[in-house]
């Protein structure tokens, strides 16, 4: 019936020629159409987005906050534990970091200037 087996692409004739024109003035609707979804996708993930969140994502990514664990129970609930602190530490903070798995006793001979027995 057809020389090549399949029919002729349909094309409208009350849009003969504006085809070619649309083409030549920017891109394919399809490619338009595309680009705009994301746009708009992007738009709502961020306007879903509460303050809270925004605090929580912001302290995640400058290490203000770590995790400290994570629980799943049977029901498949997730709860994150977070911890941090909003203060800057101070030196003495840093020096009790520092000597917080010394013995008592090495840390007061350490402050009385006696070397720790043995």
């Amino acid at each position: 019936m057809f020389p090549n087996g399949s029919p002729p692409p349909y094309r409208n004739p009350y849009l003969y020629g504006q085809g070619q024109q649309q083409n030549q003035q920017g891109p394919p609707p399809n490619q338009f159409n595309q680009k705009k979804q994301q746009q708009a996708k992007a738009k709502n993930l961020a306007s879903r987005l509460t303050p809270n969140e925004i605090a929580v994502i912001i302290a995640l990514l400058t290490d203000a906050l770590h995790v400290q664990s994570i629980l799943v129970d049977r029901d498949q609930t997730v709860q994150v534990l977070l911890e941090g602190s909003l203060r800057k530490r101070s030196e003495l903070d840093k020096l009790i970091d520092q000597v917080r798995d010394v013995p008592v006793g090495d840390f007061l001979s350490s402050l009385l200037n006696n070397p720790p027995r043995k």
